[in-house]
């Protein structure tokens, strides 16, 4: 081969791996709120060989009431110019989805709202009321699912509104068995951006292999499956804002599995995925930090997927 003919491979080669890398789906991390997660962001980088493209935050129900900044001046001043923020639609107890679907918490959210322009995030990823479609949250739409959307679409209303907003609002469903099912409580296409789902590798036995834990994960009645034929029939691309693979507080788990990883990475390759988050957090409900060296065979696989680019 010539001189020539080397020097145009060459070019083309880094041409198409240019390509592949800019049409990469952002991949963030939770390594926990506000200024805690900005204490954390030097080791992560340092373990991950890079900068994650973006953060998960969460706000809570008390900083929408006070219309508290402390959260999103952390991550301004740390530079971090991508987070993705997950907003409650309930307080922890005293209220109802109907008091939401009336308008009663529409102030909150327009004032969140206002406060993420200020600060340069109003084109910023909104999850509401993530995993509605699971009984852990107080927003749980099986107690009242018209009252549930007819909410939704009141705050994303109201946020939209705010001079200067952006936003794009991410619909995140529980990965799983739950009883109710998520797509009941779909608001509809006008007041959806992004279909999500939180998917962990927390299979309630013990006894099976990863080959077979990721079987089922993908054919849940809330799998990857069932996610990507829900997305394509509304037009919309995926999110995965949390996944991660580790232990619950209930012992089951995948704990430390490449193949997971492995999958995982695939998937979200080969995919119409928007973004991606994963939980590199010691959580009290479930542990899937890879970052501290517990995991080894999975955070090898996670480096040598998402790692240096």
């Amino acid at each position: 081969m010539s001189l020539v003919r080397v020097v145009i491979a060459t070019l083309s080669l880094f041409a198409v791996g240019f390509a592949a890398n800019a049409d990469t789906p952002p991949a963030g991390v939770y390594l926990g709120a506000g200024c805690d997660g900005v204490k954390r962001m030097p080791a992560y980088e340092r373990w991950l060989g890079r900068k994650p493209e973006q953060m998960l935050e969460f706000i809570p129900w008390e900083a929408l009431q006070q219309n508290g900044e402390w959260h999103v001046r952390c991550w301004r001043n740390a530079g971090q110019k991508r987070v993705v923020f997950s907003l409650p639609m309930l307080p922890g107890s005293g209220a109802k989805l109907a008091d939401g679907a009336a308008g009663k918490f529409d102030t909150l959210f327009k004032n969140f709202a206002q406060q993420l322009v200020k600060y340069g995030y109003g084109d910023s990823i909104i999850r509401i009321g993530w995993e509605f479609n699971a009984d852990w949250y107080p927003w749980a739409a099986k107690h009242d699912p018209e009252a549930w959307v007819a909410y939704w679409r009141r705050i994303v209303t109201a946020m939209r509104s705010v001079p200067g907003a952006k936003f794009k609002f991410d619909w995140t469903a529980a990965g799983g068995w739950s009883a109710f099912r998520a797509e009941h409580a779909y608001p509809g296409d006008e007041y959806v951006d992004i279909i999500g789902l939180d998917f962990y590798n927390n299979l309630n036995r013990s006894n099976v292999t990863p080959q077979e834990r990721w079987k089922q994960r993908m054919s849940a009645p809330h799998g990857l499956e069932w996610h990507r034929r829900f997305a394509k029939a509304h037009g919309k691309p995926m999110s995965y804002p949390e996944w991660g693979t580790g232990k619950g507080r209930d012992t089951h788990g995948g704990d430390d599995d490449p193949y997971f990883i492995e999958q995982m990475a695939q998937w979200i390759a080969s995919n119409d995925v928007a973004y991606h988050n994963y939980w590199d957090f010691n959580a009290p409900i479930f542990d899937s930090k890879l970052s501290d060296g517990r995991r080894p065979a999975a955070a090898q696989a996670f480096v040598r997927a998402f790692g240096s680019r």
